[in-house]
């Protein structure tokens, strides 16, 4: 028998019934698979919740959306959409609800699986979706959904390499057999791809470990935080100065809400990099918890998924493409992300939560706040705000009388800065009262009595530092600068974040400093290797059987052209491409170059050779590297990696300041350029933000900004 999980009494008698065709199917499941099947019903995926997931180690995972419906009720227009034939109303495609589940296991939740798949493609075929209509045999299936688009070849194909149909009459040991076969679920040997190490990630994903008392650490909270932490009150906002632990109560509140409650907490946030910052925290709470029980998402995500979960359509005007970004974000917004009448339609099978906490709250709108209050709390349930409304980056939230305009009335303030040593804590002052004085109250920061308060990550030392540098090239200064304070100040690796407003030069600098250093980097975006890859992919996808000359004989050059297939070739050749760029712009790089190139079977003297001749078809080709960077492929995979972002990675960070806005780290390089475009809201907050990340040591390095040098100088000198 498979192994179910929960187990079918724990199914049958929870608070919500399974569907007669989910009970269907689970009894078939595990009466007719052995026990190298594990079935996970209804299983809580951080936000989603799909039906069934099947999985099976060394082979793979299948995720299973299972309906009721009666076919004869519903009918598909023009552009497969379905339609409820009564009263023409349009719902969600079971199709795309079942490969969002799927989309979300390699976008969202799966670490590297997303990367993994951008690779090497077979990595799609790790995760399969199939859709069992309870109520429909397989002939009524391909009548509604496949015979009668039989011409539209894409359609056809589409349907042939990404969804499964199951109709009632297909539970029976030969055809179930036959669709196990089909997506190697079943086979003679296992699937290299799904290796033991991506097994252990789906399973801790599907049933994460409870939280023990001894995972904790003993933290000494102050005698404030720990009455905010323990407060019976409903309904509370919380703002504090920099460094007061806002986050670090916000986890130890929600560790509590679960004590009292035995509920499901949800935490949400707007940036999406702190939902490990926040996982982190509450791993930290010395108690005992099941990590199922918390929820920890970004806004955006979190309505996404539970639109998917309603079975809500989300779908787009014809010529939505032709839109500009404005116009397309506009559209989301006001059709979905603020559409409270959307919710009110859906409030019955909404489900809600114990416990809501949302950090960052000067980052969301107030129709937001209401959707997640009015929809997804339940009567009497716990709602808390965190935020400071000095780090408004995105101008989201309209101020009122210098403050966030919230649907909580007043407030707590916490005046302890716990955080940064005094140098830091004095610098946000001196810049809150020279650029904010007429914005915003500026911050009263509490002097902490040692005699009665615990200090909480108290620094004694700090070190800040000023450069502002003309005429110089940013990436190679850079990195001599960094470079020369691990040596001479014995600043550790991990200890150090390099922040920017910009992605393009981190990236630049990131390939510099890995091919310089022989190190490692973490960052929160693409590397120049992977949008190389990515590239290198798509072109094949679009010629699979003629691919431009110049990128065969880059695969005959290292040797790669008797291999059975592209991948490693094209990982190779993103390699040589990124450190011949920089042999171009820094001829240090030639020797890295050559030693490269002898690695991978080749010369350096032909490398440079071949991309002369076919220089330009080379040029063509990065042109296309700048509009593939503007894609959803590339969105998509920087939310990967702010997702599965960790601070102790044993590596210098790259982050934009805006990804690690919630952050900290003990060293901060953060880079002002000359030139800042597309702000969302002033720059003076994004600074702010970004210096304020610092627990002991800053690092200010302004390339060339006149305008900032003026009013940072001053203040940066009288704070040394």
């Amino acid at each position: 028998m498979a192994v179910l999980h929960p187990d079918l009494k724990t199914i049958l008698n929870s608070k919500v019934q399974p569907e007669p065709g989910e009970l269907h199917l689970l009894k078939y499941l595990v009466n007719n698979l052995d026990d190298s099947f594990e079935i996970y019903f209804n299983p809580m995926l951080n936000g989603d919740r799909p039906d069934i997931v099947i999985l099976r180690k060394g082979f793979g995972v299948l995720i299973i959306e299972v309906k009721d419906y009666n076919l004869e009720s519903y009918k598909l227009d023009e552009r497969k959409n379905w339609v409820v034939k009564y009263n023409n109303a349009k719902i969600k495609s079971p199709i795309s609800q079942v490969l969002k589940y799927k989309e979300n296991l390699y976008n969202l939740h799966i670490p590297q699986l997303l990367e993994k798949q951008i690779i090497n493609f077979r990595f799609l075929n790790v995760v399969s979706c199939a859709i069992y209509f309870h109520n429909a045999s397989k002939l009524e299936i391909e009548n509604l959904l496949v015979a009668p688009f039989e011409y539209d070849i894409k359609y056809q194909k589409f349907l042939k390499y990404n969804i499964n149909f199951i109709g009632n009459e297909n539970l029976n040991e030969s055809d179930f057999d036959t669709l196990l076969r089909a997506i190697k679920l079943k086979s003679n040997h296992t699937q290299a791809l799904f290796s033991d190490e991506l097994y252990t990630s789906f399973k801790r994903f599907l049933s994460p470990p409870l939280h023990l008392i001894e995972n904790g650490k003993n933290i000494p909270y102050s005698r404030r935080q720990i009455e905010i932490i323990h407060s019976q009150n409903r309904q509370q906002r919380i703002k504090g100065v920099v460094g007061s632990g806002k986050t670090t109560i916000l986890a130890a509140r929600a560790v509590e809400a679960y004590k009292r409650t035995k509920g499901k907490i949800l935490i949400l946030t707007y940036n999406i990099t702190l939902k490990n910052y926040i996982h982190d925290k509450i791993s930290q709470v010395r108690a005992e918890f099941p990590w199922e029980n918390f929820i920890i998402l970004n806004y955006h995500t979190f309505i996404n998924n539970e639109l998917n979960n309603l079975g809500v359509d989300v779908s787009v005007p014809e010529k939505f493409n032709e839109l500009s970004l404005e116009q397309k974000e506009k559209y989301f917004e006001s059709n979905y992300y603020s559409n409270k009448q959307l919710f009110t339609d859906n409030a019955e099978t909404i489900v809600q939560y114990d416990a809501i906490f949302i950090d960052e709250i000067q980052d969301y709108k107030r129709p937001w706040m209401e959707i997640i209050k009015e929809f997804f709390l339940v009567e009497g349930g716990e709602y808390v705000l965190f935020g400071d409304v000095k780090q408004n980056i995105y101008n989201n939230n309209q101020t009122e009388f210098k403050d966030v305009n919230t649907n909580v009335k007043g407030f707590i303030r916490l005046k302890d800065c716990f955080r940064s040593d005094h140098k830091i804590k004095d610098l946000a002052v001196k810049f809150q009262e020279f650029f904010f004085k007429d914005k915003y109250e500026i911050d009263d920061f509490n002097k902490i009595d040692t005699s009665l308060e615990i200090q909480f990550e108290r620094n004694l030392e700090g070190y800040v530092n000023y450069m502002y540098l003309q005429n110089t090239d940013n990436v190679s200064s850079l990195y001599t600068i960094i470079h020369d304070n691990i040596i001479n100040k014995n600043f550790i690796p991990n200890d150090i974040t390099i922040l920017s407003h910009s992605i393009a030069l981190l990236k630049k600098f990131d390939a510099y400093y890995r091919y310089s250093s022989n190190e490692k980097t973490n960052t929160m975006f693409e590397t120049s290797e992977m949008v190389n890859t990515m590239l290198l992919n798509k072109i094949k996808t679009l010629n699979p059987n003629n691919l431009p000359s110049w990128i065969n004989k880059m695969i005959y050059l290292i040797k790669r052209d008797n291999d059975y297939d592209t991948t490693k070739a094209f990982a190779e050749i993103a390699i040589l491409l990124t450190i011949y760029d920089l042999t171009l712009a820094y001829p240090r790089f030639d020797k890295i170059l050559n030693w490269y190139c002898k690695k991978f079977n080749t010369s350096s003297i032909n490398l440079k050779n071949l991309l002369t001749i076919e220089k330009e078809e080379y040029d063509k080709f990065k042109n296309d590297l700048n509009l593939i960077s503007k894609g959803e492929t590339i969105k998509n995979l920087r939310n990967n990696k702010k997702l599965h972002f960790y601070m102790n990675s044993g590596t210098v960070k790259l982050s934009t300041i805006h990804s690690f806005k919630g952050w900290e780290s003990e060293t901060i390089f953060l880079i002002i350029e000359k030139k800042h475009t597309n702000v969302e809201a002033t720059f003076d907050e994004i600074l702010y933000t970004g210096l304020t990340r610092s627990r002991k040591n800053l690092i200010i390095i302004n390339f060339g900004n006149e305008a900032y040098n003026l009013k940072l100088k001053e203040i940066i000198e009288t704070n040394k």
